[in-house]
């Protein structure tokens, strides 16, 4: 009788659990069939056209930051790899080219007198090893167009000269 009372109770249980359980468990793990989404009024997005015009003096004041940046880590890695110094030309000439869609034409011609003295070294920088006096002597060229871009280029001198130009 012991072993009966012991057999009927735990299957009892496990048969009560498992009519009861698993319809509970069936229902919480099924999948639900998707309610069509209700159609919700179109995102607008309203975008402002800034003209170019108003943005002359921001633009103008980045590109000259880029270039100080790029001009300085060219004078600073002149005895790095060739390849870093040919990007930071690159960057150098870009920035430049940039500032001066940004220029009224007589000052644009003023910034490209420094383009073509920059330009004198461009074959120099892209050599994969250059001499000791090669070197000294486009650090000295770099540092002097660096100081001359500077004072005459700076956005408080050039702001009245400041304009859209389209080439």
């Amino acid at each position: 009788m012991l072993k009966s009372k012991h057999l009927i109770y735990p299957t009892i249980f496990v048969l009560c659990l498992s009519l009861v359980g698993c319809a509970a468990m069936q229902r919480k793990f099924a999948r639900r069939k998707k309610e069509k989404e209700e159609k919700h009024a179109p995102i607008i997005v309203k975008t402002f056209d800034y003209s170019k015009d108003l943005r002359v003096d921001e633009l103008y004041k980045r590109h000259f930051l880029f270039w100080q940046s790029w001009h300085s880590e060219l004078i600073d890695r002149m005895d790095s790899s060739y390849k870093k110094r040919s990007e930071c030309y690159a960057h150098i000439i870009s920035s430049l080219s940039e500032m001066n869609k940004y220029l009224n034409a007589t000052k644009a011609n003023e910034l490209d007198s420094f383009m073509t003295e920059l330009g004198a070294i461009d074959s120099d920088i892209r050599e994969k090893k250059l001499s000791k006096s090669a070197k000294n002597r486009m650090k000295r060229v770099l540092r002097h167009t660096k100081r001359e871009i500077d004072r005459e280029f700076s956005y408080s001198k050039v702001k009245e000269f400041l304009e859209l130009r389209v080439k």
